[in-house]
């Protein structure tokens, strides 16, 4: 298949148009910035999805395509609320309204759990109430909406909505990339509260294969994505110091954090039901695997 997709130099676009690349699919990448770790194979276009010739100079470079990966996004915080609205919700109407003519059969929108607030129900399904808090999460609900609206009898739009990724090609400096690096130093893994939080991590490259399998069903809607396994801070710590044989000590701050009873309890049964959405990437192996890039 031709499958195009936004946001290449990103961690989750990066690590989709490898995936799709090895498993012998047509891949274009589009984004800002070129990612020069993708394979040649991979045909590369620097075009901004909010520019308003977007259509026209996609469908120069690409002319058609089967389907459409749309996983390109602005994360900046709430300063740059008008920023995140133009990217994330106008950028992917562009991106909408660009598949009529590059002929897409399948939209699949890279969305985040961030668009529910905090979880008041458990297991978190797909029917948990939508409160978000922030200008990114209203802006990622925006698109959402839009896009499954835009499905048609000959176009299936999909909404993935993604809790935390993690594995190779994480560079945001988080707790996971945070409690990595400090484990490879042996030094101190601090955390606030009693550590309880828990949230769901999932490998980058189980998100890949999750989108080849969607693609290569019949579903459309609204899908939950992530390990279905959630992890409290202070296991985290704990895993990272046993998986690197590190050293380190676990250190208690006193700071209070607010989020210290949040469960992110994912629900990835619909996933699994209607495209065999099953990861296969340990936290364990997300670790190591991020450990050997940073060293």
């Amino acid at each position: 298949m031709r499958i195009l997709v936004t946001g290449t130099s990103g961690h989750i676009g990066g690590a989709v148009a490898y995936t799709l690349c090895q498993e012998g699919h047509e891949v274009i990448g589009i984004s800002r910035t070129l990612n020069p770790a993708l394979p040649e194979a991979v045909r590369q276009y620097s075009l901004d999805i909010t520019d308003p010739e977007f259509i026209d100079k996609a469908v120069h470079g690409v002319s058609e395509c089967e389907v459409i990966v749309h996983a390109a996004a602005s994360i900046k915080d709430d300063t740059y609320t008008a920023e995140m609205m133009q990217v994330n919700y106008a950028g992917s109407l562009n991106l909408l309204d660009a598949a009529d003519t590059l002929q897409a059969r399948c939209f699949i929108y890279l969305s985040s759990l961030s668009i529910l607030g905090m979880p008041c129900e458990h297991p978190i399904t797909e029917a948990h109430p939508l409160t978000p808090s922030t200008g990114y999460a209203v802006s990622k609900l925006k698109a959402e909406h839009k896009i499954i609206e835009g499905g048609t009898d000959s176009r299936r739009t999909i909404s993935l909505r993604v809790s935390s990724p993690v594995g190779p090609g994480l560079r945001h400096r988080r707790i996971f990339r945070l409690f990595v690096e400090h484990a490879l130093e042996n030094a101190p893994l601090q955390i606030h509260g009693t550590g309880a939080r828990r949230q769901d991590y999932v490998d980058v490259r189980d998100i890949a294969q999750g989108i080849l399998q969607a693609v290569c069903s019949d579903c459309r809607g609204i899908y939950n994505l992530g390990s279905g396994v959630p992890v409290s801070n202070l296991e985290l710590a704990q895993r990272c110091i046993q998986t690197l044989r590190s050293s380190s000590e676990i250190v208690l701050t006193g700071v209070n954090d607010p989020d210290d009873k949040v469960c992110w309890d994912l629900s990835i049964a619909k996933a699994a039901r209607e495209f065999g959405y099953a990861p296969q990437f340990a936290l364990e192996q997300s670790v190591l695997d991020l450990a050997a890039e940073i060293r």
